[in-house]
C-alpha cells in the first residue's frame, strides 16, 4: 500500500501563524479595528495552529486562551521560540476582563449567530464589528498550505483509483462506499471524505445532486456520480467522477461527453482577476443553450473547510487571486433519470491552473 503518510512541518507552520498575525494586524488598521476576537475553531486553528480555544489580535497582542489540559498538551508547540502568540490558561470571563481592560472600542469579531452576538455585545464595553477578514485571508493560500492540499489531494486520488475498481455491476452503493472510504483512510485522510462522508449515487438516483449511498444494486447500462476528497493536517480536497457502465443512452452519453468537456473548459477561462460570478455565468450559460438547467455553484473555495472562500456562484462577491485552490464542477440533472458531474481542485499560481486531483 503506498501510504501519503503524516509528516507535521512545525517550523512551517509556526512561520505562517507568525505571518498570519501580521496580515490580521494589518486588516486591523485598513478597517480601522483596534482588535479581532477569534472563537470559531477553523479560524481558530488557521490564526494559531491547533483547533481550541480563543484568540485576541491586537496590534500591540496577540493571545490565546485554552483549557490547562491543552497548556499542557501542546506545550512544546506553543513554547516554541518563534511562536508569536502569547498562550494563557482559560478561565471564566477572562477574554471579556482582557478586552475591557484595554479599552478597546472597536472590536472585529466573526459573523456569528444572533444569539451569541448578544451575549458577546452585553459584556464587552466597545464596540463590536462583524466581520469576515480571516476568511479572506484564507482564501489565499501558502506555500505551506498548497503542500498539505497537494497531499489531500493525492489522497482523493488513490479513493477514486479505488472507485472505479468497485463500482461496478451488482455491487451494492453502501458496499462501494465503504471499499472506498477504507481506501482513503489507508492512504492517511484524518476524516471519512467531507468529515460526514462521500457522495455516491447510481442510476436514477444520480440525478439527486447530494445523495448518499443506498442499499441497492448498482445497475449495468447507467451512470454512478461518485463525490469524495480526503482531509491531511486539516486540509481538504474535493473530486467527482461519472463512471460509466455498461451501454449508455444517447442523451446519457452526449451530456456525460459535454460536462466532461465543460469542466475542462472552464478551467481554461479561469485567471487572476476574473470575478467567480462571471465563471458561474459561462457555465450556466452554456448548460441552457444545450437545453438543461444548472442547479448549484460552479464551484468554491478549499481549504480548512471543504466549502470556503472564493465561492464561485451566481451571487458571489469574489475574486480570483493567485494562490486561491477552488473546484470546478458543472453538473446537469434529470429528475429521476440520471445525473452527470465532474469536479476537480485546481490551483491558480502565476496565473497557471494546476489540477491537484488529475
Amino acid at each position: 500500500m503506498d501510504n501519503i503518510g503524516i509528516d507535521v512541518d512545525v517550523d512551517g507552520l509556526i512561520k505562517d501563524i507568525g505571518k498570519r498575525v501580521n496580515k490580521i494586524r494589518v486588516s486591523l488598521e485598513e478597517n480601522r479595528l483596534d482588535a479581532f476576537l477569534a472563537v470559531k475553531l477553523r479560524n481558530v486553528r488557521y490564526l494559531t495552529g491547533k483547533e481550541t480555544g480563543r484568540v485576541l489580535i491586537t496590534r500591540d497582542h496577540a493571545v490565546l486562551w485554552v483549557k490547562d489540559i491543552y497548556v499542557e498538551l501542546y506545550s512544546e508547540f506553543y513554547s516554541d521560540k518563534n511562536y508569536k502568540i502569547e498562550v494563557r490558561e482559560y478561565e471564566k470571563d477572562v477574554v471579556k476582563d482582557f478586552v475591557n481592560r484595554l479599552e478597546i472600542k472597536r472590536l472585529g469579531v466573526e459573523n456569528i449567530a444572533v444569539i451569541e452576538y448578544r451575549k458577546v455585545s452585553e459584556n464587552i464595553k466597545g464596540q463590536l464589528l462583524p466581520c469576515s477578514m480571516v476568511e479572506k485571508l484564507r482564501a489565499v493560500k501558502s506555500e505551506y498550505e498548497i503542500g498539505l492540499l497537494r497531499k489531500a489531494a493525492e489522497i482523493a486520488k488513490k479513493g477514486m483509483e479505488k472507485a472505479y475498481e468497485v463500482v461496478d455491476e451488482g455491487a451494492s452503493e453502501v458496499d462501494a462506499v465503504a471499499e472506498i472510504e477504507a481506501e482513503i483512510r489507508r492512504q492517511g485522510s484524518e476524516t471519512p471524505p467531507f468529515e460526514g462522508g462521500m457522495l455516491l449515487a447510481s442510476g436514477d438516483s444520480s440525478s439527486d445532486i447530494h445523495a448518499f449511498a443506498q442499499n441497492k444494486k448498482i445497475s449495468s447500462d447507467s451512470v454512478t456520480v461518485v463525490d469524495l476528497g480526503g482531509r491531511y493536517q486539516g486540509y481538504h480536497s474535493d473530486m467527482t467522477r461519472t463512471i460509466r457502465l455498461g451501454s449508455i443512452g444517447k442523451e446519457q452519453k452526449e451530456i456525460f461527453e459535454f460536462i466532461e468537456n465543460l469542466e475542462l473548459e472552464t478551467i481554461d477561462e479561469v485567471h487572476a482577476g476574473v470575478k467567480a460570478s462571471e465563471i458561474h455565468g459561462i457555465v450556466e450559460k452554456k448548460i441552457k443553450k444545450k437545453g438543461y438547467q444548472f442547479y448549484h455553484s460552479t464551484g468554491h473555495g478549499v481549504g480548512l473547510n471543504i466549502h470556503e472562500k472564493p465561492s464561485i456562484g451566481s451571487g458571489s462577491e469574489d475574486t480570483i487571486e493567485n494562490n486561491m485552490v477552488f473546484t470546478i464542477e458543472p453538473g446537469i440533472y434529470i429528475p429521476k433519470r440520471f445525473g452527470v458531474r465532474f469536479e476537480d481542485t485546481i490551483l491558480l499560481r502565476k496565473n497557471k491552473k494546476e489540477n491537484l486531483t488529475r
